[in-house]
């Protein structure tokens, strides 16, 4: 019985390690902001050497159904770091847009960043910062 609680600790000490290990590796930033007429959410998944892109729109105003589609640009405020483009877009069921984007970068977005975002639709645009929280 001896031999068995000498081999779980060691065995538990890896287990542990290997858990914390693997949560240091993914280092997700999140940027949010609005403006009058759409709020925007963009979160930077940075992990195992990659920086991929989710984004979540909303529109605030009251007729959605009047909005066939959209587009958007995103940029990062203060080196340019991130830049990505998105046209034709358009809202599931509940009335927002989500989108995952192929975009693999290296990562190279932190928390002192800020974004800004440009929505197009309908003849209109809005501009507003996303900042991260």
């Amino acid at each position: 019985m001896s031999s068995i609680k000498k081999l779980s600790l060691p065995i538990i000490f890896f287990v542990i390690l290997l858990l914390v290990a693997c949560q240091a590796d993914e280092n997700d930033l999140m940027f949010v902001g609005e403006g009058e007429n759409w709020s925007a959410k963009v979160i930077a998944i940075q992990m195992n050497g990659e920086e991929k892109y989710q984004i979540q729109l909303n529109y605030k105003g009251h007729n959605i159904q009047e909005i066939e589609n959209f587009s958007y640009f995103v940029e990062t405020k203060n080196i340019g770091v991130i830049n990505f483009e998105v046209k034709n877009a358009s809202f599931n069921q509940e009335g927002i847009h989500q989108k995952d984007l192929l975009i693999s970068n290296s990562p190279s977005s932190s928390v002192e960043d800020e974004l800004v975002i440009k929505v197009e639709w309908n003849g209109n645009s809005e501009s507003f910062n996303l900042i991260n929280k």
